[in-house]
This record gives structure tokens, C-alpha cells and sequence, in this order.
């Protein structure tokens, strides 16, 4: 990004009232059924704050339904959106980076051999237009500016961060021992595993982009991190990115912290006791190469190249890259369950359900009754 586009991004001072509630909704993806499902739950009034940390659009199928619900949340409370690392479409269609035309465009159309939708594919296929290696480039900049105006002045006047009385709001981070101001724009929108340093902070810092189950242990866990030490708040749930991810809402009011989030997957009674298993490992995106012990149909037996441990995974959870054979997020954690607790069904096995209980992914063999 050139150092003329960095300067149109800014940071916001709003003045933000935790006598009432302030949520904070961050990597919605173009989620747009994830969006409403939560803001249902929440039930929002004119005098609730909401800030929308970033990561509002891409890699989900409803970019630009998403972004246009987003602006209709101007007249149901005081909205406060603040620029993700996936958002700033605004500036490739002004042509404030011209050199990255050619980048950007060999991205779209991997995007769109790939069956992936995004903001710009999205408003391509509302126009009619069909993104080729030879489009007219300039020529489709100009119609996008001219039929999503509304869309793309409310992503330019987006600030990159939120610095208030008592809290900063910012996508990915703030570089330890850095500011706002230091790290600029860029760093602090696209700062990965930010939490992983232990930063402290005088001011409570609330982030997104890094999904919170990547800084677990031995679980997949889409609950929000509260540091109270660090003063340091995550709370992407995984939406989207993950496909047992939940998307969060982090609400302070009074100085106190809760959650609320939403998923689509169906809630059970389990029926039949288990015990919490001896031992588990969560393989993650970052370090998931694994070798193959047995190939199954339905399951397979894994090891995991750095550390050795060894599990069985469902089979369709193992994809190459690379010529590396890699497996998406998995655990074989087995949480403890007791007859009548609530737990969300993810998948069906022959082996049992893949669950999640209070925002913990894992696997639980028992009988269930839908509620």
C-alpha cells in the first residue's frame, strides 16, 4: 500500500458511554445470516453504541447484502465502524494504488475461479460485468463508483481505529511497546496473533482478525479473551474462517464485560453422561501438516508432523497444498458432558457428534434430543 493511500486512513476520537451499552461486533466476512442471527439476540435500541471492528466484508457469500444491511444499522443505533485488513476496497476502485491494479485483479480472478465470492465480485455480478484478464479496468472502477456510491463513501469515511476515554477499538492490534500513531494504519489492521506477545496496555485494547481458538491449548474454544493483566480483549469467533466458528459480541457496560453470539447450528439435550477424555490436541491452521497413518473411507488415522501426536480425524477434514498434506482445525477432545446438558450439534459421525459446548468444539458419543 503507498504511503498516499495510508494517509486517507484516520483514527477516530468518538466520546462513548459505558452507562450504556457498547457492543462490539468484529469479522463479520460477509456473513450476513451470522449478522442478523446475532443482532436479533441482541435486540438493539437508538441509544446503544455499536462498533463494527473491522473485516466486515470477503471471504463469506454475501459481501455487499452484508455491507448494505450494515448501513441500514445508522438508523437503529449509533454505529461505529472501524477498517478490517479485508475492507478497503474503496481505494483500489479510486485507483489510489495503481500498482496494485495487477495484483489485485490476478486476486479476483483466483477468487472467482475458485467459486469465492467478495465485495467486488459481488458488485460485478450486480452489474452485469464479466471480470476477465483483459477487462477495461478503468472503465469498470468508473461504473463501480458510479452504482455503489453510497457503499464505497461509507467504507471511505471509515476510520482504522477507535481511541476513547477508556478504550481503544482496533482490527488487529497494536505492535507491542508501539501507539496508534507509530505503527500506522496497515500494521495495526494486519497485526496476526497479537495477543500471542502478551502486550499491556493502560487503556483496554478490543481486537479482532485473529479468530481466539488459534491462541488455545489443547481446545478449540470461540469464546472471547479477557486479559485483565494485559488489559488486551479478543473476540473473533471464527466466522466464516472456521466452520464450527460462532460470531461474538462483546458488551461493556458500567466497566463490565459480557458476551452474546450466534451460530446456526442446531441445539440438543444430550440424553447420556460422558467423562471429560484423558488426554487431547488441537491441530491448527498455521502448523497442520500431518503424515497419514491409515487412509480410511470416513476416518483416518494422523500424525502430526511437529509434535508427533497421533489421532483419527474424519477423512474430508484432510486437503493438500503444495504437494503437503494438511487437515483443517481438529481436536479429539472430549468434553465432559452430564445427562441434560445443552450442546450444539455441528456434524454427525458414525462415531459420535461433533459439538460444541458453551463456544468448546469436541466430539461426544452419547444420545441426543433435539430441542
Amino acid at each position: 500500500m503507498n504511503e498516499e493511500a495510508l494517509k486517507t486512513f484516520t483514527i477516530g476520537r468518538p466520546r462513548l458511554d459505558d452507562r450504556g451499552r457498547i457492543i462490539v461486533i468484529s469479522d463479520i466476512h460477509g456473513n450476513l445470516p451470522y449478522l442478523e442471527g446475532l443482532l436479533a439476540k441482541l435486540r438493539l435500541t437508538r441509544e446503544d453504541q455499536l462498533i463494527l471492528l473491522g473485516d466486515l466484508v470477503e471471504k463469506g457469500p454475501e459481501s455487499l447484502a452484508t455491507l448494505r444491511h450494515i448501513l441500514t444499522l445508522r438508523d437503529k443505533c449509533r454505529l461505529y465502524p472501524v477498517l478490517g485488513n479485508c475492507d478497503f476496497w474503496h481505494l483500489w476502485v479510486d485507483e489510489m494504488d495503481p500498482a496494485g491494479d495487477e495484483r489485485t485483479l490476478g486476486y479476483l480472478l483466483r477468487q472467482k475461479a475458485a467459486a469465492r465470492r467478495g465485495l467486488i465480485l459481488d458488485m460485478c455480478r450486480e452489474l452485469g460485468t464479466e471480470l476477465t484478464a483483459d477487462v477495461d479496468l478503468p472503465a469498470l472502477k468508473a461504473a463501480l463508483r458510479e452504482r455503489f456510491a453510497p457503499e464505497l463513501d461509507f467504507l471511505r469515511s471509515m476510520p482504522y481505529a477507535l481511541d476513547t476515554e477508556k478504550y481503544i477499538f482496533v482490527h488487529g492490534g497494536i505492535p507491542k511497546g508501539e501507539t496508534l500513531e507509530s505503527a500506522g494504519p496497515w500494521r495495526c489492521m494486519k497485526l496476526d496473533n497479537f495477543y500471542a506477545s502478551r502486550p499491556h496496555f493502560s487503556k483496554w485494547v478490543v481486537t479482532g482478525h485473529t479468530p481466539v481458538c488459534l491462541y488455545g491449548g489443547s481446545t478449540i474454544s470461540a469464546v472471547p479473551i479477557v486479559d485483565r493483566a494485559c488489559r488486551v480483549i479478543s473476540i473473533d469467533g471464527g466466522c466464516v474462517l472456521k466452520d464450527d466458528g460462532q460470531l461474538n459480541a462483546l458488551i461493556i457496560r458500567r466497566g463490565r464485560f459480557s458476551f452474546d453470539w450466534y451460530d446456526p447450528f442446531p441445539r440438543a439435550r444430550a440424553l447420556t453422561g460422558q467423562r471429560r477424555g484423558e488426554r487431547s490436541a488441537y491441530i491448527r491452521w498455521g502448523d497442520n501438516a500431518v503424515e497419514p497413518l491409515e487412509l480410511g473411507r470416513e476416518w483416518c488415522r494422523i500424525r502430526h508432523v511437529r509434535t508427533g501426536y497421533e489421532m483419527d480425524v474424519p477423512t474430508d477434514f484432510l486437503y493438500e497444498k503444495n504437494g503437503e498434506l494438511l487437515v483443517s482445525d481438529v481436536t479429539d477432545y472430549r468434553p465432559a458432558i452430564a445427562p441434560g446438558d445443552v450442546i450444539s450439534l455441528v456434524r454427525q459421525t458414525d462415531r459420535g457428534w461433533w459439538i460444541k459446548k458453551d463456544g468448546v468444539s469436541g466430539w461426544y458419543s452419547g444420545e441426543v434430543e433435539l430441542i
